[in-house]
């Protein structure tokens, strides 16, 4: 699987936001994100090890290994948390930015115009 998204490039905007939106300046140790990680590596990373444990996984269901099953199954648990803490570190961080920064209403029937070509609603 190929990563679609630069997290790296996501954790740039972020920081060029703090830079420009907040009411005071945010403190980068306040946030989440450790901007000086690479992103996309460590996401990589983690969602190899996911994979790998998804394959132990079915290999030892496979083999009717019991035991490989079992730590497949603690492995999954690990990395999926390690992954859902990847995300929440991007979800609050944005948190943070939508509250400490002074931000215009957005009316209760605001479409996001056409030309961002925005799909989801």
């Amino acid at each position: 699987m190929s990563n679609d998204i630069s997290f790296n490039d996501l954790k740039n905007t972020f920081l060029s936001l703090s830079e420009v939106i907040a009411k005071s300046p945010i403190d980068l140790g306040d946030l989440l994100i450790d901007y000086t990680d690479d992103l996309d590596a460590l996401y990589e990373r983690n969602f190899q090890c996911f994979k790998d444990a998804k394959d132990l996984l079915n290999k030892a269901k496979a083999n009717d290994d019991k035991v490989a099953t079992q730590a497949a199954l603690v492995y999954i648990r690990v990395y999926a948390m390690g992954l859902s803490s990847f995300f929440e570190t991007f979800k609050d961080d944005a948190d943070s930015f939508l509250k400490e920064s002074i931000w215009p209403d957005i009316p209760g029937d605001y479409q996001v115009p056409e030309h961002y070509n925005f799909q989801h609603k």
